[in-house]
């Protein structure tokens, strides 16, 4: 009887970040032309769509699986929270087309730049998560992730202050509020991601 073929999670965390930094450079090119929102939140729900299959082929391979390197509640962790991010950025995306956005913020652009910088950041992460035990670099990429999320959050209450201070009508303050608040969202997300992956290095460093 043919023996099945073993599944390497970490080059599935790392399948599954690479569709997140996908998903969200797109998001930032779909912000540099508001004429083509339709189009470009489409193609963004179908990057999304390639992370939610990969999630389930993740997750139905963990059912079966009888040994796994790391405990399972912290592999489904990791994928479902790069699962979320992408999720988010998909939520994003789908509110600049719904919401009829004619203008960006420059706040919005930021936020999409942190984000953009977070996934790449989650992405050499993973990357380095398959040698956790060894890495030199992972930590400090961990930290990079926290510390993007924190600089997201200032610049988050930032734009809600100035958006509740400055815009006069009511209808462009809920619509950029609900953005605001799933753009922060999406940085919460990537940064559940180094979390898990602290404690997965804590859990192992005491054997």
């Amino acid at each position: 009887m043919k023996r099945a073929k073993e599944v390497n999670y970490f080059d599935m965390f790392i399948q599954i970040a690479d569709i997140c930094g996908k998903a969200a450079k797109a998001l930032d090119d779909m912000l540099c032309d508001a004429g083509s929102f339709s189009v470009k939140a489409q193609a963004i729900h179908d990057i999304e769509h390639e992370g939610d299959e990969l999630y389930h082929t993740l997750y139905h391979n963990l059912n079966r699986s009888f040994i796994t390197p790391i405990e399972r509640e912290d592999i489904l962790a990791i994928a479902r929270n790069i699962e979320d991010t992408i999720d988010t950025i998909d939520e994003v995306a789908i509110m600049f087309n719904l919401l009829s956005i004619r203008t960006i913020r420059p706040e919005a652009k930021e936020l999409v730049e942190l984000i953009v910088k977070s996934s790449s950041v989650l992405v050499d992460a993973t990357k380095e998560f398959k040698n956790y035990k060894k890495s030199k670099e992972l930590t400090k990429l961990l930290v990079e992730l926290n510390h993007i999320e924190e600089v997201g959050d200032k610049l988050y209450q930032d734009a809600i202050k100035t958006l509740f201070s400055n815009e006069k009508d009511v209808l462009e303050v809920v619509k950029w509020k609900n953005i605001f608040d799933t753009m922060e969202n999406v940085l919460d997300a990537c940064e559940n991601v180094a979390e898990v992956m602290e404690g997965v290095i804590v859990k192992n460093s005491q054997y």
